[in-house]
């Protein structure tokens, strides 16, 4: 397919490479898997930018870099700073998997890195500046090296060889970026060159540097030469590795956490906290750090990253177990972003079902913060098969018949609970391959959260669920809000196939009003969207019409749930927007402050949720419009007011 899942001997990287506003790399895909497998061995595959260790290139190596160090020296109250441009061979996984050879950017008399060299500095300091291009098959351009805020983004260019200095005044506190442009730089459709990016860090005089860094670089090349059609090699890191071999973060239950999180590609990356909600109190771009006041912050599970943008966070360690930071999109993490022949170096019996951006949490035995006031609520979940869908895999509250003739088998049944009465949720996997089920944005015990071998505590694991088995996870519910459940195992094919659905809590005691509460689920009923009715709301691209009253509150539940992608929804009458009530993001009642009238909603990425009130003022027919940039239009119904 054109942007399918590849299978073995189907590896088009380019295709887990999404751009802002289309899905798909041009067709044609290369069959790589034939260059390095035959007669069940390895062999290597030969290409200009793939490396490996024993290659003795001569080159430098280009390590990772963890953002802890700053670079440069201080003299007289000044950052003396001096930064080159190398060839060198980088490994995103370890030394001993094939890696890439690409440039990168280096502190001079140091390895060269990825991401570039932190510049950190106090506000009021002014940073000297010495540039050298040493490359001699390129000119670069240096974009970011300029005090802030700014309304112009400022470059110097540099031919091959050529140095040059500058100097500047760092200007007011906030999280910003540099990056490096070589030559003219690639079409979108011949490579990117992201790994050209670093952060530039802007303190308070009185700061005590208590944060972590992240920074988001990809690299990619074409598998053969000169003809992107073939597709790509990629490398997607967070501070220069790729998932599972990305630093681990420790921490004891109770401790405050902040990161600076910097997105130095030009991809959207919809970045997910597992099990905690976070507080997002910055975001800021190439010229400027917005500062979020009090009740300007936001409690989320999942922010939107534009493209060369970045955000600051905090959120606290609650409740012990291993957790995960990540990328929502499904292609952002996909174990097929791995290099050729890089699994062949796993440990036998060893299964990596994702690569790129994520990376991992460990919090340290202690108390948990949850809370129960009810004996827990019994549910069982079939999943299985269905023939004549248009999703094949789906969810039922009862056993799945072989022969089911089901059309519409997703989303999955709506799961209703109520704020501290936790569920014991039974899945038993009908499907002919393993599974498993991550509650996502929900509060709750790690070894429940659903990545398979990864999430634990309390001495136990989630598992895979084998073809024939079940497991029972127990799903806490410690604030009413919009949810979802879905596949974390071989996520684009499962979630795209209808492993999927919503949950939605209820404060104590109350229950859910069909009439007046409708969820909303958009998701792809194919993982190669080609045409306007592969994205669907409710499992459905048609929707049925909505019949209310003058005068009535009704809360509009939105879950986007498509690997990738994003949505923004309005209501209409008369061709003229009609504003909704904004109530609450990924679960969380928004502030009082933050309740506004909204025209247009902001765009939501994967994995992100929102609710909205409507009021009808008067009679007569208003349209939803849920936009979709997937298919560059809207899913539309109509609702009837008398």
């Amino acid at each position: 397919s054109r942007c399918g899942t590849p299978q073995i001997d189907q590896f088009d990287v380019n295709n887990f490479l999404l751009t802002d506003n289309s899905i798909c790399s041009p067709p044609n895909s290369v069959n790589v898997a034939a260059y390095f497998l035959g007669n069940g061995k390895t062999e290597r595959l030969i290409h200009p930018r793939l490396v490996f260790k024993e290659d003795n290139t001569g080159r430098a190596e280009v390590l990772p870099n963890n953002n802890t160090v700053a670079a440069g020296t201080y003299k007289k109250k000044r950052l003396q700073l001096s930064l080159e441009t190398v060839w060198g061979d980088f490994y995103p996984e370890t030394t001993d998997r094939p890696g890439l050879r690409l440039v990168a950017i280096k502190e001079t008399g140091k390895a060269p890195s990825i991401p570039a060299p932190l510049v950190r500095v106090k506000e009021g300091t002014v940073i000297d500046i010495k540039f050298t291009n040493s490359l001699s098959d390129s000119t670069i351009t240096v974009f970011g090296l300029q005090s802030r805020p700014s309304e112009i983004i400022d470059s110097v260019f540099l031919r091959p060889g050529a140095t040059q200095k500058w100097s500047f005044n760092a200007g007011e506190p906030g999280t910003y970026l540099y990056y490096v442009k070589l030559g003219a730089g690639n079409p979108r459709n011949e490579g990117e060159e992201e790994q050209l990016v670093g952060a530039f860090i802007v303190d308070p005089i009185d700061y005590v540097i208590d944060d972590r860094i992240m920074v988001i670089n990809i690299f990619s090349t074409m598998i053969t030469p000169g003809n992107p059609n073939e597709g790509f090699f990629p490398s997607l890191t967070i501070n220069g590795k790729s998932w599972p071999f990305t630093e681990q973060y420790t921490f004891d239950v109770g401790d405050s956490v902040k990161w600076k999180v910097i997105n130095g590609s030009n991809r959207n990356h919809p970045m997910h906290l597992h099990g905690f909600y976070f507080d997002v109190t910055s975001r800021g771009n190439m010229l400027s750090d917005d500062i979020y006041s009090n009740q300007e912050k936001r409690k989320v599970v999942t922010e939107g990253m534009t493209g060369k943008t970045t955000m600051e966070m905090q959120w606290v360690a609650l409740r012990p177990g291993r957790w995960l930071f990540h990328c929502h999109l499904s292609f952002h993490v996909s174990p097929f972003l791995r290099l050729p022949g890089a699994s062949d170096m796993d440990e036998p019996g060893t299964f990596t079902h994702m690569a790129g951006l994520a990376t991992g949490i460990n919090i340290n035995p202690g108390p948990s913060e949850l809370i129960e006031k009810e004996k827990p609520q019994l549910i069982t979940l079939y999943l299985g098969e269905f023939k004549n869908s248009r999703h094949e895999y789906g969810f039922k509250t009862k056993p799945i018949a072989t022969n089911d003739q089901s059309i519409v088998a997703a989303p999955g049944p709506a799961l209703i609970l109520n704020q501290y009465k936790p569920a014991m949720v039974t899945v038993k996997n009908q499907l002919k391959v393993p599974t498993s089920i991550h509650w996502h944005g929900l509060e709750i015990d790690s070894w429940s959260d659903g990545v398979p071998g990864w999430s634990s505590s309390d001495g136990k694991t989630s598992p895979m669920i084998l073809p024939g088995e079940e497991f029972t996870y127990k799903l806490s519910t410690m604030r009413p809000g919009t949810f979802v459940y879905h596949s974390h195992l071989d996520d684009i094919q499962q979630i795209t196939r209808g492993v999927f659905g919503a949950i939605i809590v209820l404060p104590p005691n109350e229950t859910f009003n069909h009439y007046l509460d409708h969820p909303y689920v958009i998701s792809w009923n194919t993982d190669a969207p080609m045409q306007k009715e592969n994205v669907e709301m409710n499992g459905r691209f048609y929707q049925p019409d909505i019949h209310i009253k003058v005068g009535e509150k009704h809360r509009l539940r939105f879950i986007n749930i498509e690997p990738a992608g994003q949505i923004a929804v309005h209501m209409e009458k008369d061709n003229q927007v009609v504003p909704l009530k904004y109530l609450a993001k990924d679960g969380a009642d928004l502030s009082e402050y933050q309740q506004i009238m909204l025209d247009k909603s902001p765009r939501y990425g994967a994995g992100e949720t929102a609710d909205f009130e409507f009021t009808p003022t008067s009679t007569g027919t208003y349209t939803l419009k849920v936009f979709s940039n997937v298919i560059q239009g809207y899913i539309e119904q109509s609702w009837i007011v008398k």
